[in-house]
Order: structure tokens, then C-alpha cells, then sequence
């Protein structure tokens, strides 16, 4: 408002100036010396001398001394005020600057996505019946899920006055919740920054109540009157916001008849999808708890319809300068020795563009093409020192002590681990559209894990391993109509050890047990195969090969919406049994019914039922952790409803 004001001000007097502009303009100067003007064009005619000789008026000399009592003629004063006007305009352009030319009439501007969901869930035994409380009162069980709480070492101990255990309990219900924003802000056509912030990240509803023991009003929780925001180390384990990607993309090159970049450059932290998802997962699904989120920068050029992708990551910094008695300034490396620094190449063909988006729809949909989408992807990483496990622990947990030089700077330790791993990933994706609402889609995903470590356990120079793992998942679909029914299958390597190495907390970095070969692949945990069995029991894909066939039925003709059925049915075995609690190859098999209601894009509503028969690499033998005693693994039982808003 500030500005308008004036500007106004200032249009309005022009206006008035160029109106009165109009009689001088067309009237000739008077001959008359300029210091009589305004008595001459009182008394005399209008001068008929050509208006064009009025600037050789304005220039007759005037004595210095009688300057300032000399009127100017109209003409001048016309001429001063333009001079005025442009002045002015020009000190409310510099005050005032809007967006630049080259970043366009609407740029910057926010493109907004995200979503909110609401999870309940209650599973029946999750733990499989098999929990154990050994002498020492430490819990055994076979099942990643732990038993509930009344059944732990500490509520059925022969020593707690209040009996709170066991109660054979063996259901645990509950409810969580995520509110994720992901905007994209276009500061030009070719520039933009990406973000994602995740409010309430996984929240247990309830698990913030507002009580203290040393208020008069809520002692107990029984008295609280609302839930606290979440604080890390105050009532939780996150704070309320956690920010999970931020980083900028540069178009460096840009085809304007083919509508895509042929260059484009990114860089910081980002979230990361590969082929199905099996090895890098963004974890943009509804259901998704984890994400791939890299410290990377990649050049991405576009040649001919394939696309070629070069990057540099750091994906372990180790040390740096940072310390909580520093509020601000920049920290820095303390060392490159013990970083993991990775090298990434990938070469790939699918749509990335609008314009590859369109011409795909009028291959598959309009001249009923099958095409194929396919890519290789390879990280190798390489580590010579890394951090000191104990000193580590101290200065992450900010309690090094700083009466030593340096403020704990002499504590910090290094170990030679002399590591590299290469990891190569291929997929391939086929789809045919031979007419309308019929669909085949094939897919398969493999990966695999080669390297070797000089030295597994820091004060052990002789403990090296050999990294030598594999994965693989395949999907398949035919839909036809309403009916849709496919197979999904997947393989990942194990260890010939006694645990799966996942929710069971055992890694090949057990002090206690030396690994020499590392076989063990792991899927990504977003790579969802079921509700119960990989996803609660083991945690996730390994040491397994799995078969799920399935039938889903859509009540909707329509593409952007689905009422809709769906049956799985899932088996599953180890690779290795060892690596199994009961020494046994047969996992478990799992049913699941499903009923949802999904508009794309939009709304999502579903109900989850699912069912496990775990077998008897479950079961738990006298052998396993030394407990003496036995105990058959019980069948288990999960109900999930799910309810999110996209945008």
C-alpha cells in the first residue's frame, strides 16, 4: 500500500501534465525573453511561431542572480514533471521487484502432495505361543514379535509382589497415524527443490498422554486430559516433525519439441525406487513405514529414449567437528578414512515425461502394442577405516567427556575394516494390452550383494568375510474385466547359522560367532508380501523362496476407482533351515481376504484379514538358545483397516 499511494499520486498529475501539454504543444513560443513568459501569455495572443522551436526557448540564458525568482514557461514545466514522473517510476521499480523475466510470470510456485492415514490393526498371537522365561528371567521365542508384556521375565517372576503375570494374554490391538506433505516448489522452469516432511510419523495413538507425576492435577495417566506433542527424549523416541528429503533438480538441457530434458542434474537428500522396489524402496505407498532416502548427487542425460544415470553418494560420513555445545556454524568431516563413499551407474528405458507418458498410452491403449520397460542399475561402495564401535556410541550420545584436549577429540577411535561392496540390480517389466479391460503384466526384479570385509569385529584382525548374497522377485498379473488374478513369487539367500538375522536382533557382527561368508540377502521392508509371516514374524524377505497366488474381483467399471476383493495365498520355506529356530525348512503358510474401497489419487478404505499357519521351522527345540524344552508353534491371526487422503 505504501507504494500505490504515491504511484497513483503520481499517474494522476501526469494525466493532468500531458492535458495541459496539449494547447503549448500546438502553439508557438513566444518571442518575448523567457523571463517575461508569464506576463507575455497573459496579456498577448496566441503566439502562431511553429511549437517545435519551444526547447530553444527553454535555453535562453538567464543571469545567475535572477534565477531564482524566473517562472518557467509551460512548455518546461511540462518537461520537468516527465523528468519528475520517470524518476520516481524508476526508485519504485528498484524498491519493488517483482519476478524476473527468465523465470516467467508464474514461477515461483508450490506444487503440493502427501497424504494422511489412520492404521488399526489388532493381531492374535503374534509371538506363535512359543515364548519361553528361562531361569535368568530372560525371554526365549521364536517370533520377531515380542510376547506381550505380561508374559516377559520381569511380570511372572516369583519375586513381583504384584502378580501382574502371566496372564495368557494374546491379543494386542492399536492404532497409528501419518500426516506426510511433499511439496515441489518451482523456482523456474527448469529449476525446482523438493521436500517431504512426515507430522506424527508413525504415531501410536495414545501414546502421549499429558500427565507427570509431580502434577497436582494428573498424576497418573488415568487423569490425563489430552495427548502432548511428541518430543524426542521428553515423552518419545521422534519429535513431532521429521524431515525426510530435501533437495534440488536442474534441467541443464531441455528438448522443446520432445517436452523432456536431455540433462538434468539433482543433488541432496532424496528418496530412491529401483524396479519393484526390492533393494532401493521410496516407500511412497499408503502403507509404507521405511523409504531408501540417499545422500547423493546424480546426473541423469536422456539419449535417444534411454536414459543414463551417473551419481556420487555418501553414505556414511563418520566423524565430524559438529557437538551439542555448538548451537551454529558449519560442521566438517573430521576425516575421509572412514567414510563410505558409493559410485552409482544406472541405464534404463521406461516413461519419465508427459510426453513419453502420452505416447505410451496411444502404444499400449490405442494401436494395442505390448511394450517392453527395462534397466540396470550398479552401486559400489567403498570404506577403508571406520568409526570405533564404543567411542562411537559415546559421541553420538554426546557424553564424550570434555575435560580431555580437545573437548573429547582425543577419545574419538578408528578401526581398519578395508571394505568393498558391489551391488548390481536388472529389471524388467512387460506389458500387453490386447483390448479393452484386459491387461497382462509381467514383471521380475534381481539383485545381488558381492564384496568382502578385512575385518568384521574391531579387535579381531583374522574375522574377514566374503559377501556373496542374492534376490530376486517376480509379479505377474492378467486382468480381465472386473477379474484380475496373477502369481507373485521371490527368492532371497540365507545363512547357515541359527537365526534370520532381522527381528531376531542376531547380525554376522555377533562377537560371538565368526561369519566367514556372508549369503544373507534382505529385501527392502516397504516391499510388501504379507500381513503376518515376513512382514511381523521375520521382519522382512530372507532366507526364504516364497510362492503367493491371488484372485481380485472389482464390482467398478473404471479405471480411477475400485470396490473391490481380493484372496492371497502365500507359502513360504527356507533356504537354509538352520537358520531356522526349529532346523526346519517349512515357514508357514498365510491366507489374506481383503476388501477396499479406492478412489486413485484420492481415497483409500480397506480391511485386511489374514491368517498364518506357521510349520516347523517356528516350533521351538530344546537346542535353540540351550532352553531344554519344547514347544509347538500355534497359529496366528491379524485384522488391519486402513483409511488415507492423497493429494
Amino acid at each position: 500500500m505504501r507504494l500505490i499511494v504515491p504511484l497513483l499520486s503520481v499517474l494522476l498529475f501526469a494525466g493532468i501534465a500531458r492535458a495541459e501539454d496539449k494547447p503549448v504543444e500546438a502553439s508557438p513560443v513566444p518571442t518575448v525573453p523567457a523571463i517575461e513568459a508569464p506576463k507575455a501569455a497573459e496579456a498577448l495572443p496566441v503566439p502562431t511561431a511553429p511549437a517545435v522551436e519551444a526547447p530553444k526557448a527553454a535555453e535562453t540564458p538567464v543571469p545567475a542572480t535572477s534565477a531564482p525568482e524566473v517562472k518557467p514557461d509551460a512548455g518546461n514545466e511540462a518537461a520537468s514533471l516527465d523528468d519528475l514522473l520517470k524518476e520516481h517510476a524508476s526508485s519504485v521499480a528498484t524498491e519493488w521487484q517483482g519476478p524476473g523475466p527468465s523465470f516467467g510470470p508464474d514461477h515461483p510456485w508450490i506444487e503440493h502432495h502427501g497424504y494422511l492415514r489412520v492404521r488399526v490393526d489388532g493381531i492374535f498371537r503374534g509371538h506363535l505361543g512359543t515364548q519361553y522365561v528361562k531361569p535368568d528371567q530372560t525371554t526365549v521365542h521364536t517370533s520377531g514379535y515380542l510376547p506381550p508384556l505380561t508374559e516377559n521375565g520381569a511380570n511372572t517372576s516369583s519375586v513381583n509382589k504384584d502378580k501382574v503375570g502371566p496372564r495368557g494374554e494374546d491379543w494386542i490391538g492399536g492404532a497409528n497415524m501419518r500426516f506426510r506433505y511433499a511439496p515441489t516448489i518451482h523456482v523456474a522452469d527448469s529449476l525446482s527443490i523438493h521436500a517431504e516432511f512426515d507430522i506424527l510419523d508413525n504415531l501410536v495413538l495414545g501414546s502421549t498422554p499429558d500427565y507427570d507425576p509431580s502434577r497436582p492435577d494428573a498424576p497418573l495417566s488415568i487423569f490425563a486430559t489430552s495427548q502432548a506433542p511428541p518430543s524426542s527424549g521428553i515423552n518419545g523416541l521422534r519429535d513431532s516433525v521429521s524431515v525426510k528429503q530435501a533437495w534440488l533438480r536442474w534441467d541443464i538441457m531441455n528438448s522443446s519439441h520432445l517436452g523432456a530434458p536431455l540433462l538434468s542434474l539433482t543433488a541432496g537428500r532424496m528418496a530412491r525406487h529401483w524396479g519393484l522396489g526390492i533393494l532401493e524402496n521410496g516407500g511412497e505407498d499408503l502403507d509404507a513405514d521405511y523409504g531408501t532416502y540417499v545422500d547423493r548427487v546424480n546426473l541423469l542425460a536422456r539419449l535417444a529414449g534411454i536414459y543414463f544415470e551417473v551419481g556420487y553418494g555418501w553414505a556414511a560420513s563418520g566423524y565430524s567437528s559438529e557437538s551439542p555445545r555448538t548451537a551454529f556454524g558449519e560442521p566438517h568431516d573430521l576425516t575421509d578414512s572412514d567414510d563410505v563413499t558409493e559410485i552409482t551407474f544406472g541405464i534404463f528405458s521406461k516413461p519419465m515425461t508427459e510426453s513419453e507418458r502420452k505416447a505410451r498410452f496411444d502404444e499400449t491403449l490405442v494401436r494395442n502394442r505390448p511394450v517392453l520397460d527395462w534397466g540396470l542399475y550398479t552401486v559400489f561402495r567403498r570404506q577403508n577405516l571406520d568409526v570405533d564401535p564404543t567411542s562411537w556410541a559415546a559421541y553420538q550420545a554426546g557424553t564424550l567427556d570434555p575435560s580431555i584436549t580437545n573437548g573429547g577429540y582425543d577419545q574419538l577411535g578408528l578401526v581398519r575394516r578395508n571394505a568393498w561392496l558391489l551391488t548390481p540390480d536388472a529389471w524388467l517389466r512387460f506389458e500387453w494390452i490386447p483390448g479393452a479391460r484386459k491387461r497382462l503384466r509381467l514383471e521380475i526384479e534381481a539383485a545381488a550383494s558381492i564384496g568382502h570385509v578385512g575385518r568384521v569385529q574391531s579387535d579381531d584382525p583374522a574375522s574377514g568375510m566374503d559377501v556373496r548374497a542374492f534376490g530376486a522377485a517376480f509379479e505377474s498379473e492378467y486382468m480381465t474385466g472386473g477379474l484380475s488374478f496373477g502369481l507373485n513369487s521371490g527368492f532371497a539367500g540365507g545363512d547357515d547359522s541359527e537365526y534370520f538375522g532381522y527381528l531376531d536382533k542376531t547380525n554376522f557382527a555377533n562377537p560371538t560367532v565368526h561369519n566367514p561368508r556372508l549369503a544373507a540377502f534382505y529385501f527392502n521392508p516397504d516391499y510388501r508380501v504379507d500381513n503376518l509371516l515376513f512382514r511381523y514374524v521375520i521382519g522382512t524377505v530372507t532366507n526364504a523362496v516364497y510362492l503367493k497366488p491371488f484372485v481380485q474381483y472389482d464390482l467398478f467399471d473404471s479405471e480411477k476407482d475400485a470396490l473391490a476383493g481380493r484372496f492371497e495365498l502365500l507359502y513360504a520355506r527356507a533356504v537354509e533351515k538352520r537358520a531356522t529356530p526349529g532346523d526346519s525348512p517349512n515357514l508357514g503358510v498365510e491366507t489374506t481376504i481383503k476388501l477396499f474401497y479406492e478412489e486413485k489419487n484420492l481415497f483409500y478404505a480397506g480391511v485386511e484379514w489374514s491368517v498364518l499357519w506357521p510349520l516347523g521351522a517356528f516350533n521351538l527345540i530344546p537346542s535353540f538358545e540351550d532352553v531344554g524344552v519344547s514347544k509347538t508353534s500355534r497359529w496366528a491371526t491379524s485384522i488391519r483397516a486402513r483409511i488415507g487422503l492423497m493429494f
